[in-house]
C-alpha cells in the first residue's frame, strides 16, 4: 500500500447518524428494521483539527464527506470542519454528499460560503415527484430536498442531482434530466445499484410489515449474484490476485469511518457494522439460501476483523490517538494488504474489486451521464 507522503484523497464518515431509512443502506435491515450492530457516534470539530493538523490537511487534494452509513450535513460540527479546509489548504477540493432533506434553506447558503472555491454537493433526489421519490428515500422530503438545493445553487454552490434508477423511476431520467437544467445543477449523474440480492427487495415498516418492493430497472445491466453464480465461479474470483484497488491505484485514498477507525475504503469498513444475523434475517422472512449476501456476509465479516487483529486491533487503527501518518507508515500497513491480495487472504477485496468477481465493479454501476 502507498506511504503517507503519497495521500492525496480522504473519505471521512463524520456521523453514523441519519435520519433517512433508504432500504438498501446497511445502517437499517430493509428500511424498518434496527441495525444491532451500528452504536451511533459524531466526530466532534477537535477530532477532525486532531486528525488534519497542518502537515496533513496541507497534503491532501480532496476531502469527500460521505460515509456507508451516515448523513454528513447531521454533524452539528461540518461548517466549521469545511472552514478549517478553506482556510488551511484554500486549493483543497471539497464533495459531500446528502439526500439534501435536513436544515434550513439559509444553512446551505451559508454552507457555500465555507467551502473551498473547488466543492461539489450530491443530492440524492430519486424522482421528480415525492411519491417516486420517497419509495427509496424512505424519511426524507422532496419538497425541502429541492428548497435547499435552490438555495445552495442561489448562492453559488457547484450542485450534482445523483439520481438511482429502479425500475419505478426510469421513466423520469430524462425528465428529471431536463429539471436539473433548469434549476442550475452543474451536472447531472445516473447510478445503478448492486445492492440487489434478488430480483426484488422487500422494503419494511418499524413492524416488519412490507410495504413495497424495489425492483431493478429493465436496462440494467447490474443483475444480482445469486448464490449458484457465487458458487459457480468461486474458484475463479476468491483466487484471483488481478484487484483493481482504487484506494491504492486511482485515488491514493484512505477511509475513516464514524468511530474514527482508519482503513483504505469504505467497502471494508462497511462489513464492520453490517448485520447479517440469520436469526433477525428469518424473524422478518429476509433469509434465502439462495442470495450472496446470506451466503457469503458472516464470513467476509469475520475476516476484516482478523485482519484488524493481525494489525494488532482496532485500536492501532484510531486516526485521532495514532494518527493518521503513523499508521500509514506502519509496517503491518504497509505489507499486509498485498500480502492478502497475493495470498487470496482478503475475500471482500476479492469479491468487491477482482477483475474475475461476479459483481459489477464500482465504476461500472454509474451510466454515462451525458446519454
Amino acid at each position: 500500500m502507498f506511504r503517507f507522503d503519497e495521500l492525496r484523497t480522504v473519505e471521512l464518515e463524520i456521523t453514523n447518524r441519519c435520519q433517512a431509512s433508504c432500504p438498501m443502506c446497511p445502517r437499517n435491515i430493509h428500511s424498518g428494521i434496527d441495525n444491532p450492530f451500528l452504536k451511533i457516534n459524531d466526530w466532534t470539530y477537535e477530532d477532525f483539527v486532531t486528525i488534519f493538523d497542518e502537515e496533513v490537511v496541507k497534503q491532501v487534494k480532496t476531502f469527500l464527506f460521505c460515509g456507508s452509513f451516515g448523513e454528513p450535513v447531521l454533524n452539528n460540527d461540518i461548517l466549521k470542519m469545511c472552514k478549517y479546509i478553506k482556510i488551511k489548504n484554500p486549493e483543497a477540493h471539497v464533495m459531500i454528499h446528502t439526500n439534501g432533506s435536513l436544515r434550513k434553506p439559509d444553512w446551505w447558503a451559508e454552507l457555500v460560503s465555507v467551502l473551498p472555491n473547488s466543492h461539489q454537493v450530491f443530492f440524492a433526489i430519486d424522482g421528480i415527484d415525492s411519491k417516486t421519490h420517497a419509495l427509496h428515500r424512505v424519511g426524507t422530503d422532496l419538497n425541502k430536498v429541492m428548497e435547499n438545493a435552490k438555495s445552495f445553487i442561489s448562492a453559488g454552490g457547484y450542485a450534482v442531482w445523483n439520481f438511482i434508477r429502479f425500475k419505478h423511476n426510469q421513466e423520469q431520467v430524462i425528465a428529471a434530466r431536463s429539471l436539473s437544467q433548469q434549476l442550475g445543477f452543474s451536472e447531472f449523474s445516473i447510478k445503478d445499484t448492486r445492492r440487489f440480492t434478488g430480483p426484488n427487495f422487500k422494503v419494511l415498516d418499524s413492524s416488519g410489515a412490507v410495504t413495497h418492493y424495489l425492483e431493478s430497472n429493465t436496462d440494467n445491466l447490474i443483475h444480482y449474484v445469486d448464490k449458484g453464480v457465487i458458487e459457480s465461479t468461486y474458484n475463479t474470483w476468491s483466487k484471483s490476485n488481478n484487484i483493481y484497488c482504487y484506494a491504492k491505484d486511482d485515488n491514493s485514498s484512505i477511509y475513516i469511518d464514524a468511530h474514527l477507525t482508519m482503513l483504505p475504503c469504505c467497502i471494508l469498513s462497511s462489513f464492520l457494522y453490517t448485520s447479517y444475523d440469520e436469526s433477525i434475517l428469518r424473524k422478518y422472512g429476509l433469509y434465502n439460501e439462495k442470495t450472496s449476501v446470506n451466503s457469503l456476509g458472516i464470513k467476509l465479516k469475520k475476516q476484516v476483523y482478523e485482519i484488524i487483529s493481525e494489525m494488532g486491533g482496532i485500536d492501532n487503527l484510531n486516526a485521532r490517538d495514532v494518527g493518521i501518518k503513523e499508521i500509514m507508515n506502519s509496517l503491518s500497513w504497509q505489507t499486509i494488504w498485498q500480502e492478502k491480495w497475493n495470498n487470496h487472504g482478503s475475500l471482500v477485496c476479492m469479491l468487491m474489486c477482482s477483475k474475475a468477481s461476479p459483481f459489477i465493479s464500482i465504476e461500472g454501476q454509474f451510466s454515462n451521464n451525458q446519454e
